[in-house]
C-alpha cells in the first residue's frame, strides 16, 4: 500500500471527500467533533505526499497557538517529521513573521515590539490625562474597544470617521492617531496593527506577487470567526493559481462581539461562485444523548446552513437539569457531584456565561477541597513580577519601548519615583527626546538622587543588549536575575515566595525555548489564555466563549436563566439572541460523555439578589433526553414554547 492510500484508509467518506478534492476554492462545514483538524492535516499530508505541493507552498492558518501546536504535531506523525518551510500558524503569528521581514518596506523597523492589551491601556490612559479628559466619560477600555473595532474593519487612523453626534467617538478620532504615534516613537505595534500593516504591505505589487509564487495552497480553520480584516489578508494572499480550503461551521459562530463576521462564509460562496461544498456531520466526541438534545436547540436558528450532526457512539446517560434554591446551591450541587463521581478531577470542566458566576463556584470548590483552576483569572504572564521581567527583556530587545521603560525603570527601586519620572518626561518633551535617550543624558550629568544605580540600569540594558545574539533569551534573564537582585527584592514583597515561584517557571518555560530572544518575545506576547491551559488533575472553571475548541469528558453548563443565557443585552436583536444559542450550543457539543445544566430560583449578582427564569433555551431541550434533578423544576405546559420575537 502506497503512503497516500494508506493516510486516506483512516478518513470517513466526507472527510476523504475534502482531502481529495480538486477544486481551486472548497468550503467544509465541519460540525462539533466530526474531525476538521483530521481533514486540515490529511490534506497538507496529501498534498505533500501526493507531490500536488512542496511544503514550502503550503499555508495553514489557524486561530490559537495550542491549535496551531495541535496541527503541526499531527502533520509531523503523518510525514514522519515537519517538513522545512511549511507554514502552520495563526493570523496574528503569520502576520508577524511576514512584517518582520518585509516590514521596512512601509517603514516599520524589524525590532518592534509587541504590546498586550495592558500595554495598550497604558499608552490610552496616559493620552487621556494630557487631553483633560473625564476617565469616567471616556474610559480608556472603552477608547480601546473603539479602536480595536476600527481596525478589525481595516480602517486606520487617517480614515477614521466619527459620528458628528457622537461626543465618544469624536474623542477617539483625537485619540486614536496619538497612540499610532506613541507606538510609532516607541517601535511597537499592537495586535490589530499585525494586520492592519500587513494587509498595507500585501498591497504593494512586489511583495504581493513574492506571496503568490510561493503559496499555491491556503488552508483556514475556524473560518466562521475571522473578521474582515483577516477576509482581505486571504483576498491578499490569493494568487490567480492558489487554492483555498476553509474550514468552519456557522453554528458554532460565537464571537460577532468581537469582530468576527460569520457572514464571511457566505461571502466565500459568493467570492467564488464554483466552489465545491462539503458538511462533515459525523460527530466523534459526544453521546447519541448529548448530540439530540445539541441538534434540537441549534435547530431553532434561522440564519444558519441546515445540518444533523449523528454519531455511532453509544447512547449514553440522559442530560442532568437541576434547578436549585440559589446559586450557592447550584455551585455545591456542583461540587458534589464532581466529588461523588469517582471520576479524576481533570475530566470536569464548567462553564458559565459571565466571569463574575466563578466566585459561587469557586467557594464551593474551596469548601469541599477540590483542585481547580480558573480560565480567565489572574493568567501566568499577567502576574506583576513575570510582566516586569518580560519588560525587561523587550526593553534589551528594543530600547525606545517607553511602555517598558517606564515599567521597570523603578523595580526594584533605585531612585526614580513618579517625580522623577515626570521631571524625566518633561526634560524628554521639551528636548524632543525618546524617554531612553533623555534618561542617558540627565545620568551623565548626575542629576538623579540614586545616580549608581539609574547608571547601573542604563549599563545593564546596554550590556545585556550586545549580547542578545550570543546569549540564549534564559540566559540573559539570568544574568538579569543576578545583576538587579531580583529574587531578593521580591522575597521582601507580600507572597514573596510565591512571586519567587513564578520567576522560577517562567526561567523554567524559557530553558525550553530553542529560538532568540526576538522570537520568544513575539511568541510570549501573542499567547492566548487557552494556549497556556495544560491538561492536569484539576476542575476547569471558565467561560463559555473559552470553551471554544475544548472537550472534557464530563461538562457542567451551570446560570441557564433568562438575562444570563442568554443574556439581557442581547435579548432585542435576532442574530445577537441567535449567538447566544449558539454560544450554548458550543457548550453542550463540548461534553464527550456526561452533560449537566442547572438553572436558579433566585441569584445574587453584582450585590443584588434577582428572582430568575429558566432560559427559554432549556424549552427547547426534548423531554426524552431529560433528567431532572433538584429541588426547583419548571416544566413547559403542554403546547408552551418561548416564542423569539419578531424582528
Amino acid at each position: 500500500m502506497n503512503p497516500v492510500e494508506e493516510l486516506l484508509r483512516d478518513l470517513n467518506p466526507q472527510q476523504r471527500e475534502a482531502v481529495l478534492a480538486e477544486e481551486r476554492a472548497v468550503l467544509v462545514f465541519a460540525g462539533a467533533g466530526s474531525g476538521k483538524t483530521r481533514v486540515l492535516t490529511y490534506r497538507i499530508a496529501y498534498l505533500v505526499l501526493s507531490g500536488r505541493a512542496r511544503p514550502g507552498e503550503i499555508l495553514a492558518v489557524t486561530f490559537t497557538n495550542k491549535a496551531a501546536g495541535e496541527m503541526k504535531g499531527r502533520v509531523e506523525r503523518l510525514l514522519g517529521g515537519l517538513k522545512e518551510g511549511l507554514w502552520i500558524g495563526t493570523f496574528h503569528g503569520i502576520c508577524n513573521r511576514i512584517l518582520r521581514a518585509y516590514g521596512d518596506r512601509i517603514g516599520l523597523p524589524r525590532d518592534f515590539v509587541i504590546y498586550d492589551e495592558d500595554d495598550q491601556l497604558k499608552v490610552i490612559e496616559g493620552i487621556i490625562r494630557s487631553m483633560g479628559l473625564d476617565r469616567e466619560a471616556f474610559p480608556p477600555s472603552r477608547v480601546l474597544k473603539e479602536i480595536e473595532r476600527a481596525k478589525n474593519r481595516g480602517i486606520g487612523p487617517e480614515s477614521y470617521e466619527a459620528n458628528p453626534f457622537d461626543l465618544f467617538q469624536r474623542r477617539t478620532a483625537q485619540v486614536y492617531p496619538l497612540y499610532q504615534e506613541v507606538l510609532r516613537q516607541s517601535k511597537a505595534l499592537d495586535y490589530g496593527d499585525l494586520l492592519l500593516y500587513c494587509h498595507k504591505l500585501l498591497e504593494l505589487k512586489e511583495i504581493k506577487e513574492i506571496f503568490h509564487r510561493r503559496i499555491r495552497h491556503i488552508l483556514v480553520d475556524e473560518y466562521q470567526d475571522t473578521n474582515f480584516i483577516q477576509y482581505l489578508l486571504l483576498k491578499d494572499l490569493m494568487g490567480p493559481e492558489t487554492s483555498i480550503m476553509v474550514v468552519g461551521d456557522d453554528d458554532q459562530s460565537i464571537y460577532a462581539w468581537r469582530g468576527a463576521e460569520p457572514s464571511n462564509i457566505f461571502q466565500f460562496q459568493k467570492d467564488f461562485p464554483r466552489v465545491r461544498i462539503i458538511k462533515l456531520e459525523q460527530n466523534y466526541r459526544s453521546t447519541k444523548t448529548i448530540l439530540r438534545g445539541a441538534n434540537a436547540v441549534v435547530s431553532h436558528n434561522r440564519l444558519r446552513t441546515p445540518k444533523t450532526l449523528w454519531t455511532e457512539n453509544p447512547e449514553g446517560k440522559p442530560i442532568t437539569l437541576y434547578g436549585a434554591e440559589d446559586e450557592r446551591e447550584e455551585a455545591l450541587w456542583v461540587a458534589r457531584s464532581i466529588l461523588n463521581s469517582g471520576r479524576p478531577f481533570g475530566h470536569f470542566a464548567v462553564f458559565y456565561r459571565i466571569t463574575a458566576q466563578s466566585r459561587a463556584l469557586e467557594e464551593a470548590m474551596m469548601r469541599l477541597g477540590i483542585p481547580y483552576t480558573v480560565i480567565g483569572g489572574l493568567k501566568f504572564f499577567e502576574r506583576k513580577e513575570v510582566k516586569d521581567l518580560l519588560a525587561y527583556l523587550r526593553l534589551i530587545f528594543n530600547p525606545l519601548d517607553e511602555v517598558s521603560l517606564r515599567r521597570v525603570i523603578n523595580v526594584p527601586p533605585r531612585g526614580i519615583g513618579p517625580k522623577a519620572l515626570e521631571r524625566l518626561e518633561a526634560f524628554c518633551k521639551e528636548r524632543g527626546l525618546p524617554l531612553w535617550e533623555g534618561l542617558k543624558e540627565l545620568s551623565e550629568k548626575g542629576l538623579f538622587r540614586n545616580h549608581k544605580g539609574v547608571k547601573a540600569f542604563l549599563e545593564l540594558v546596554e550590556d545585556l543588549r550586545s549580547k542578545r545574539d550570543l546569549l540564549r533569551p534564559w540566559e540573559i534573564l539570568e544574568e538579569l536575575l543576578k545583576r538587579t537582585s531580583f529574587l531578593e527584592y521580591l522575597q521582601g514583597l507580600p507572597q514573596g515566595q510565591e512571586r519567587i515561584e513564578n520567576v522560577e517557571e517562567l526561567l523554567s518555560a524559557m530553558r525550553e525555548r530553542e529560538e532568540g530572544l526576538e522570537e520568544v518575545i513575539s511568541d510570549l506576547s501573542l499567547m492566548s489564555e487557552v494556549d497556556q491551559l495544560r491538561e492536569g488533575e484539576k476542575v476547569v472553571l471558565m467561560t463559555l466563549h473559552s470553551a471554544k475548541g475544548l472537550e472534557f469528558p464530563v461538562v457542567f453548563i451551570v446560570g441557564l436563566e433568562e438575562g444570563l443565557l442568554p443574556h439581557y443585552l442581547r435579548l432585542n436583536d435576532r442574530s445577537e439572541l441567535e449567538e447566544e444559542r449558539r454560544l450554548f450550543y458550543v457548550g453542550m457539543t463540548r461534553a464527550k460523555e456526561e452533560l449537566y445544566l442547572s438553572y436558579v430560583r433566585r441569584r445574587g449578582l453584582f450585590g443584588r439578589s434577582f428572582e430568575r427564569m429558566p432560559s427559554r433555551f432549556l424549552s427547547e431541550l426534548p423531554e426524552e433526553v431529560l433528567k431532572r434533578d433538584g429541588r426547583y423544576q419548571f416544566y413547559r405546559p403542554k403546547g408552551w414554547a418561548w416564542a423569539d420575537r419578531d424582528f
